[in-house]
């Protein structure tokens, strides 16, 4: 049994003035905009002028929100757009199944490339010079994409057998997490390509990734409920079960804090690590060497967006606190609820909800201490 204690105090047998400080709980106050109700929004993404990308996989719509909260622009695409993201270059790209696709926001016409050596494409990110990596759910491969010659180089994992979801590019690294064997790869690409492979405890199931401000990786990990951090620099292992829930799914830094979100009981959550006494263990990585084969993919197919726009409706609720312990918190969503991806921007998170059919935006809690006097 869990137990969150507000206020402890020792009175002893005579009568004495005693002042502290006790920490209120509170919950999370949010606002939550309605999105296709026949739809499944998964992933969310910001860009560098921290407008909001969302992908509904069911509807094959990708959502702009804009940074103020208070105008959106919805583009039709068709198909299952998945992972949409901005490229700060006027266009938007996703993909679906082995297609690639982009939108031309200048004049919305879509381009659409078939990855034919693809089984079931997942998802996509972008290095520093602009090339876009993408992940294969169905095949132990990842590929590289430039947009500018159309070729496509095809990198097979080290193991010939994984199960990779989401891609998480910084410069000239290509993280992933191989959900099938419990692993944490690196490719190394700023030079001669190298795999570096980090094996995790028995049982997990790493998912989705996010890096912190001093580098470390952090990965959610639903096989054994919990949260892990990786410290490339001395392969450092912390491991973070769990106060609530039991499938964690995406996770970003924020303010020295790890948000996430959580499926099975349907909660966001943050882990302040600094107040966690997990302890870290080493792993010792293996290397290999990368191999890649490239080929020049077929002109796309286009066709055009369809595009409308409006202004969100956004109505106040809040979440009740169902955690409170060692740098946890812990908020519960309503009755059938599935939190996918989430973001931080401009000081606020947002969280596609794919079953009631809504984007929530919240307000991080910060620690509030209310003092107590007893008399």
């Amino acid at each position: 049994m869990r137990r969150v204690i507000i206020l402890a105090v020792t009175v002893g047998m005579c009568f004495i003035g005693l002042a502290m400080a006790g920490r209120a709980l509170a919950n999370l106050s949010a606002q939550e905009m309605p999105l296709s109700g026949n739809g499944a929004a998964i992933e969310i993404h910001t860009d560098a002028q921290s407008n909001l990308w969302i992908s509904d996989f069911l509807t094959g719509e990708i959502w702009e929100v804009n940074a103020a909260g208070n105008a959106y622009t919805n583009y039709t695409v068709g198909g299952f757009p998945a992972d949409a993201q901005s490229d700060g270059q006027g266009a938007v790209w996703w993909v679906d199944g082995t297609s690639l696709g982009r939108l031309n926001l200048a004049d919305n016409t879509i381009q659409t490339w078939s990855v034919s050596t693809s089984i079931y494409l997942w998802g996509l990110g972008f290095d520093s010079a602009g090339k876009i990596w993408l992940t294969d759910s169905g095949i132990a491969n990842v590929y590289r994409y430039t947009p500018s010659s159309r070729e496509t180089c095809t990198y097979p994992l080290p193991l010939g057998s994984a199960v990779i979801y989401y891609p998480f590019v910084i410069g000239t690294q290509l993280w992933l997490a191989d959900n099938s064997n419990g692993q944490l790869l690196r490719l190394d690409f700023s030079g001669t390509p190298q795999w570096t492979t980090w094996q995790l405890p028995n049982h997990s199931t790493p998912f989705g990734l996010t890096q912190d401000t001093s580098g470390d990786i952090w990965f959610t990990d639903d096989g054994l409920a919990q949260l892990g951090r990786l410290t490339p620099t001395s392969n450092q292992v912390t491991l973070y079960p769990l106060p609530a829930g039991a499938s964690p799914f995406m996770l970003v830094a924020s303010a020295g804090k790890i948000w996430y979100t959580e499926q099975i009981l349907g909660t966001i959550g943050s882990l302040d690590p600094s107040q966690n006494s997990a302890i870290p263990a080493v792993i010792t990585p293996s290397t290999a060497s990368a191999s890649s084969s490239c080929t020049t993919l077929d002109l796309p197919a286009t066709a055009s967006a369809g595009v409308s726009t409006g202004v969100p409706t956004w109505a106040n609720t809040s979440y009740s606190i169902i955690a409170k312990e060692n740098g946890w918190e812990v908020y519960q969503l309503p009755t059938i609820s599935q939190p996918n991806g989430i973001v931080m921007s401009n000081g606020k998170g947002y969280v596609p909800d794919s079953l009631r059919h809504k984007l929530i935006r919240f307000t991080p809690q910060r620690n509030i201490y209310l003092p107590v006097v007893l008399r």
